[in-house]
């Protein structure tokens, strides 16, 4: 899983359910700034942690991934 695709959508969930960036990173044990890289594609993250931002959202992994599979085209549409 790219942090390009899985990182912008984290962020529009936790944008959506009106949570602080810092707030979350401070529950799953990582910096804010870490946290920030993670939702800007600039960083990747392991299984574990997309796992424990996942639950702080309140959406299962499988969840995200079909988040990503209805993103994905369109950025490769934008691409072309």
């Amino acid at each position: 899983m790219s942090a390009i695709l899985y990182g912008p959508i984290l962020g529009k969930i936790r944008r959506d359910k009106m949570i602080k960036a810092d707030v979350i990173a401070r529950h799953v044990g990582i910096s804010a700034a870490t946290y920030s890289r993670i939702e800007t594609g600039r960083r990747s993250a392991s299984y574990e942690r997309v796992t424990a931002i996942c639950d702080e959202l309140g959406i299962s992994l499988s969840q995200l991934n079909e988040l990503i599979i209805q993103v994905r085209p369109i950025n490769q549409v934008a691409k072309e």
